[in-house]
């Protein structure tokens, strides 16, 4: 395969990740009667210092398209990007058509090396989180008076990746065969609920939909279609809200008495090279033992900028398989992949800078909006009825931080550039309360054990506490491979804390296609994640208000 590929300061200069990221907000025309966008515009958010300025900007005349497709014998490219395609603005320049994107990853269970560059979903989050839910798949939408029901107006023309068009109908394929079949939903999610009673859905035309609740669905917007409101399934959390009828029917027990629903999973996969996608990039290339995958543009993909140029600019993404985040890092620092930042090993800083210039790379570093960066999670419903009661103990998680070093996890994991703190919303966001950044924060390992002794545990001669009854306490942290590099090292060091206050402590970490069926199905004593969604708790309220 012949290829152009992209040197890193070009890649970094370009506008090339216009087209995947929360960049994508922005506003395109709407019907006279809907009040959520402007009128024959496009409108979007351009940060100009500290200020935030709205820009507008008329669609472009003409179209153009990325070279690769011009021998490919599609239809013109005005014919392919619908009749309404939403413009996206430059970060700082109009991109370059061509070259390949080289990534790393960790196969299938590693689903979201490929998920987070083509997410599309319904509506967008914007750039600014101060500014109102942003048009995406959808143009535009509209409230009825009373709260019950939205509209959702999609646009005219869209095509999946293999030139079929998308209408409602694939929203209604998923709500009825995908999210309310027990056999590949065991619960529909909740944000599709109002009282108890699920939304219904009432299609008015084939690019319009009404969704109609028992009372006001607050989580609609954010959670239900800005957020989960994407191509069916994202990865492993199986969020979605559409689907190619025209493509899975054929596989659907439902519609077909020979398919099986172990079928209709692989076909439905995004790893599978012949499902029809929405997004920019297709798999094209991959199968079970292969050492790459490859995914090339989509060629119905449905935005441009602001010459008319059909994006993605980005040809290709080329992952190479590899064993572990040691791996990925190995390949990074010898300067083998473009641009990445999962499974990045912060720890390696020094090592990353003292070989820069021999890999011709840069490192960037800002600061996210993860409330904290790794979070443990005491299962208050764990089966075990001894452990739960435990669990449920406030004065034993009060004494389960007090053990843990943060300030030495910062040094060590950290390079002392993170913020010892306990998990809540980051300091930028308007519901940050600095007590409770600091409660129980400190590191103070005789009053964590005065706790353990004021609920009734008792330490043994080993120097481990046991439950009134003589038996031992044993904990046990669970985390997914996904846990690596300084996260890693600080689950290690809370690990060695809570053993050396007598706490006996094992951590255990294995696959998320294996931790997360553990998780959701009550088998894990202590998870642990990310605490995300830290600027804008309600794109997904699951911290605040433990919902899912």
């Amino acid at each position: 395969m012949s290829e152009k590929r992209i040197s890193r300061r070009e890649f970094l200069q370009m506008s090339a990740l216009t087209a995947v990221g929360a960049a994508l907000a922005g506003c395109c025309p709407t019907s006279p009667e809907v009040q959520t966008v402007k009128e024959t515009v496009v409108v979007q958010e351009v940060a100009k210092e500290t200020a935030v300025v709205q820009v507008t900007v008329e669609p472009p005349s003409e179209y153009s398209e990325a070279p690769m497709l011009a021998d490919m014998g599609l239809p013109p490219v005005e014919d392919r990007i619908s009749e309404e395609p939403l413009m996206v603005l430059p970060v700082k320049s109009i991109g370059e058509y061509g070259g390949t994107w080289h990534r790393a990853f960790l196969g299938v269970a590693d689903f979201h090396a490929l998920g987070r560059l083509i997410y599309e979903a319904v509506l967008r989050w914007p750039r600014d989180p101060k500014d109102p839910i942003q048009p995406g798949l959808a143009k535009a939408w509209e409230w009825s008076d009373d709260g019950l029901e939205v509209t959702l107006y999609f646009r005219k023309g869209r095509k999946w990746s293999d030139g079929e068009p998308f209408t409602v109908d694939d929203i209604i394929f998923w709500w009825e065969n995908i999210e309310n079949d027990e056999n590949i939903t065991a619960a529909p999610h909740i944000e599709w609920f109002v009282d108890g009673e699920p939304m219904e859905l009432e299609k008015i035309d084939d690019i319009t939909i009404k969704l109609k609740f028992a009372g006001p669905n607050g989580l609609i917007e954010t959670t239900g279609l800005a957020f989960h409101g994407c191509q069916w399934p994202l990865g492993f959390e199986r969020f979605g809200f559409f689907a190619p009828k025209h493509y899975l029917e054929q596989f659907h027990p439902t519609f077909n008495t020979d398919a099986t629903y172990e079928l209709f999973e692989e076909k439905a996969f995004n790893f599978n090279t012949e499902l029809p996608v929405m997004y920019a990039w297709k798999v094209a290339q991959w199968e079970a033992g292969a050492t790459e995958m490859v995914a090339e543009r989509n060629p119905y993909y449905w935005k441009v900028d602001v010459e008319g140029q059909q994006l993605p600019y980005i040809d290709r993404i080329h992952y190479a398989l590899v064993e572990g985040g040691e791996a990925i890092n190995l390949m990074a620092i010898a300067g083998e992949l473009d641009m990445q930042h999962r499974r990045i090993n912060f720890a390696q800083y020094t090592v990353y800078q003292e070989n820069a210039e021999a890999g011709d790379y840069h490192m960037l570093i800002w600061p996210t909006a993860q409330a904290s960066t790794i979070t443990l999670f005491p299962n208050q419903s764990y089966p075990d009825a001894k452990y739960r009661e435990l669990l449920q103990n406030l004065k034993f998680r009060q004494a389960l931080s007090l053990a843990i070093d943060r300030d030495l996890i910062n040094e060590v994991g950290f390079l002392g550039q993170a913020t010892p703190r306990n998990t809540t919303v980051v300091s930028d966001s308007p519901l940050f309360q600095a007590d409770i950044e600091e409660y129980y924060a400190d590191y103070d390992p005789p009053a964590a054990e005065a706790l353990l002794n004021e609920i009734g545990l008792v330490k043994g001669a080993d120097g481990f506490y046991k439950f009134s009854d003589g038996s031992p306490v044993e904990l046990i942290i669970e985390g997914t491979d996904a846990v690596s590099g300084a996260n890693m090292d600080s689950l290690e060091l809370v690990t060695q804390n809570w053993n050396d206050v007598g706490l006996k402590t094992v951590l255990e970490t294995m696959s998320r296609d294996i931790y997360w069926p553990r998780a959701n199905s009550n088998e894990v004593m202590i998870a642990t994640w990310e605490t995300d969604r830290g600027l804008v708790p309600m794109v997904d309220p699951i911290y605040q208000f433990p919902f899912d």
